[in-house]
């Protein structure tokens, strides 16, 4: 489609960007579509076509006109020639914080293609949480092999998020969280504990005040995010040799005083996540967060928070809109009106997107924000648990609950629907179809990673599993089977999906095999159905070569979005999951060929992993990972 823009001369860098993603060709004379643009001092979009004109008036950021043109451009081709559409957003800052700290570090063009796809559904800000995955002039091993991003590289991001109308932010870490720098003996001057600086040294403040300094240097904005979070065993580490024992708020309240006059100093308003002073205030609370009437912050506490830093709420785990609603009182009454909720879109649970689960408490959670007039809104995307096997990529589907939310004041599905396939040029539902490997058990809870990295031989998920298919409708192998040739139909039609897609669907294929096979193999040794073990070793080398074809799969899709750091850790586990279907092979072979008298791994009666418990898979089968599973040994 050509289009002819007018009073548009202060966008054209932007809309050089997306030409591509909406498929349009700017012209000065002959067009298919004449747009004028109107820019307003409120927070509105109101997008109008008559014909063969039409009209985007926009206030609030340049983010919003890129979602009047998306609009735009999507009724052209469903070839709507009249039409109008107003929207009022709830939040004057909403935007997403992909995870690049957990081993996948994003390429620059792959924070740039989710940058314009965000700006087209509206959304306008952007954070890269990168722990010491950035740049630090003369300390070399800060992010040393992690794919840290350059100087020249942020300041290239900054620059094309600022044409986008997004402001680009730096979140960083200024106390925990950063046990990949502490491992290296150059941080002993700084380090407390694996995963904590030590509060006090003056080596510490010299590092925070390099990182303070790189990121002025690289970032526009006058924002920072400092982290501070998690930090439960702050002053138990070296700390405790030199200063003997002290309680630990009093550290983190010393500490936290310290380093946010220091992001004054640099012009910064800085903002932290809040959940260390509930804890402090709530010992003993179940999770970050409460909303029992005993959890109070204590006067002493709220005291020495300082007043010039933002307080960050984030929860994603409550379905309840009271616990959000509760919370964000709590946060206003201590704190001040200013305060940013932070959800998140669910990518830490493994290979594949929990995108039920995200949906469970993202909008109890943007209801109590909304009815409680909180205007900022970030959206995570954790990788968690160092393997990153997630896809980021697929997390647009969820970005776009958020983009619609704040524009339409509700749930819209049609809108969710229509504004992903006119922004991402695939079908919404095959994106979401995306979730389906994680969950044959029909809970909200993904149980993928748990059937992936669950060893075949010692099956120390293999209760659950069995338990699963003896009480529900659909065993394992039939639900695989089912979601892989669901997941086929789209395959090579979802745009830029593509390679994430295909990850998901090799990883499908292989749980058809891999999901029960330590059930079956455990029930043929102990029923000494010698034909039925001679066939699981044959369907280990099916197994075997599924593993390799999702690998490969997998090593493409990384290698296209991600920095190559990091995949290391892929091919590890990848190549343990084929050596151990290789020792399945040799062990059941030298059974079967009378060469050992027992398999001792089989003769072992297979326990639930969490204790008794009535449910096939708890919170605590979830929430495992590849130490937990692989083995009952040392990892």
């Amino acid at each position: 489609m050509k289009i002819l823009f007018e009073n548009a001369a202060h966008l054209q860098d932007g809309i050089a960007l997306i030409c591509k993603d909406l498929d349009i060709e700017v012209v000065t004379g002959v067009a298919d579509l004449c747009v004028s643009v109107r820019e307003v001092a409120e927070h509105t979009l109101t997008v109008t076509r008559n014909g063969s004109t039409a009209e985007i008036v926009y206030g609030g950021g340049k983010a919003r006109f890129f979602r009047g043109l998306a609009t735009l451009c999507g009724w052209y081709k469903k070839g709507i020639s009249a039409k109008t559409v107003s929207e009022n957003p709830i939040f004057t800052f909403n935007g997403a914080m992909p995870d690049v700290s957990r081993n996948a570090v994003l390429r620059v063009e792959s924070v740039k293609l989710m940058m314009r796809k965000m700006a087209l559904m509206g959304l306008n800000a952007f954070m890269l949480y990168t722990e010491d995955t950035y740049e630090i002039e003369g300390r070399p091993y800060f992010g040393h092999m992690r794919g840290r991003y350059t100087k020249a590289e942020l300041k290239e991001l900054d620059a094309y998020a600022a044409k986008l109308g997004i402001e680009l932010i730096p979140c960083i870490q200024t106390l925990g969280h950063l046990a990949t720098h502490l491992r290296w003996q150059a941080s002993s001057a700084y380090k407390d504990t694996a995963n904590v600086m030590l509060v006090g040294a003056e080596a510490t403040y010299q590092l925070i005040d390099d990182m303070l300094k790189t990121c002025k240097e690289c970032f526009r904005t006058d924002r920072i995010h400092l982290g501070l979070d998690e930090t439960k065993d702050i002053g138990l580490g070296k700390y405790l040799s030199k200063n003997g024992y002290r309680v630990g708020h009093e550290i983190y309240l010393e500490h936290l005083n310290k380093v946010a006059d220091m992001a004054l100093s640099y012009g910064y308003r800085p903002m932290m996540w809040s959940d260390m002073f509930f804890r402090f205030a709530g010992e003993g609370i179940e999770g970050y967060y409460d909303y029992h009437p005993d959890v109070v912050m204590t006067e002493e506490i709220a005291a020495l928070v300082p007043k010039g830093v933002q307080q960050v709420f984030w929860d994603y785990y409550r379905p309840s809109e009271d616990f959000y609603a509760v919370n964000i009182e709590k946060h206003k009454k201590y704190f001040g009106e200013n305060v940013m909720f932070a959800g998140a879109v669910w990518l830490w649970g493994g290979y594949c997107p929990h995108f039920r689960r995200s949906i469970r408490s993202t909008y109890p959670a943007l209801e109590a924000c909304r009815k409680a007039g909180v205007k900022e809104n970030l959206t995570t995307i954790w990788l968690g648990g160092g393997a990153a096997q997630g896809q980021i990529l697929l997390s647009l589907a969820g970005l776009a609950w958020y983009a619609s939310y704040d524009y339409k004041g509700t749930r819209d599905e049609q809108d969710i629907r229509e504004s992903f396939e006119n922004v991402c040029g695939a079908s919404y539902e095959d994106i979401m179809a995306c979730e389906k490997p994680a969950y044959p058990h029909n809970n909200y809870r993904g149980i993928c990673r748990t059937l992936m990295l669950n060893d075949p031989l010692l099956g120390l998920v293999d209760a659950h599993v069995k338990q699963h298919n003896e009480t529900c409708a659909v065993p394992m192998q039939d639900y695989y089977k089912e979601t892989t040739a669901a997941l086929a139909k789209a395959r090579g039609n979802v745009g830029e999906f593509t390679l994430s897609y295909e990850v998901i669907y090799r990883i499908s294929c292989l749980l058809e095999n891999k999901a029960d096979f330590g059930v079956r193999l455990k029930a043929a040794y102990d029923a000494g159905d010698r034909e039925a073990l001679a066939a699981l070793v044959a369907e280990c080398d099916v197994i075997i070569e599924k593993i390799h074809a999702l690998r490969r799969a997998h090593r493409t899709a990384w290698m296209t979005y991600y920095k190559p750091f990091g995949w290391e850790v892929q091919d590890n586990c990848y190549g343990a999951f084929v050596s151990r279907f290789d020792t399945v092979k040799e062990r059941v072979g030298a059974y079967l060929a009378g060469e050992i008298a027992v398999i001792e791994e089989l003769e072992e009666e297979r326990l639930r992993l969490d204790g008794p418990n009535d449910e096939a898979f708890s919170g605590v089968v979830n929430g495992v990972g590849f130490a937990t599973l692989s083995t009952a040994g040392v990892l």
